[in-house]
């Protein structure tokens, strides 16, 4: 997280001093820039909460029978689905995931319930529906199942190698 950080800083940085000897338009950036954070902020603070409650409030013999490696295909099948009902943005999802992670669940499960939040989140369907018709969302929806299925499964085969 902390070399991320530094990179996007050193991102900005760059921007900022190849900005301001071109088109001086950097404060209307940095002011952009604030918009955008402070518009996000609750969003990123209430699912860090979200999240942070979800690691300490989920029983671990639920995330072992459930989500862990040794749940095997059910946990896989969990993620998938878990990650369909997603209707949240990264902000949010993913420090979720992680707790969810963090937990106990296993690497397969989580692949799955990222893969299909990425490709299945429902909170999307009804605008491919409405701009690319119903065959497409059929399509999409049977490959985006068996896709996240299959990174689940070989998430979880790759677990049981090597973890």
């Amino acid at each position: 997280m902390v070399t991320t950080t530094a990179i996007l800083a050193l991102i900005a940085l760059a921007l900022f001093v190849f900005n301001a000897r071109r088109t001086r338009q950097q404060v209307n950036g940095l002011k952009t820039g604030l918009k955008l954070l402070l518009k996000n902020l609750p969003i990123i603070l209430l699912a860090l909460i979200l999240a942070g409650m979800v690691e300490v409030l989920i029983p671990r013999d639920f995330v072992q029978n459930w989500l862990s490696a040794e749940a095997g295909i059910r946990g896989v099948v969990i993620g998938v689905l878990g990650g369909i009902i997603l209707a949240m943005g990264p902000y949010a999802t993913l420090p979720i995931v992680s707790s969810i992670y963090v937990s106990g669940a296993g690497i397969g499960t989580v692949i799955a319930l990222i893969s299909s939040w990425s490709l299945l989140g429902l909170s999307k369907t009804p605008h491919e529906a409405a701009h690319m018709g119903g065959k497409f969302v059929a399509y999409k929806t049977v490959l985006g199942l068996s896709m996240s299925f299959l990174a689940g499964c070989v998430g979880l085969g790759l677990e049981y190698l090597f973890f």
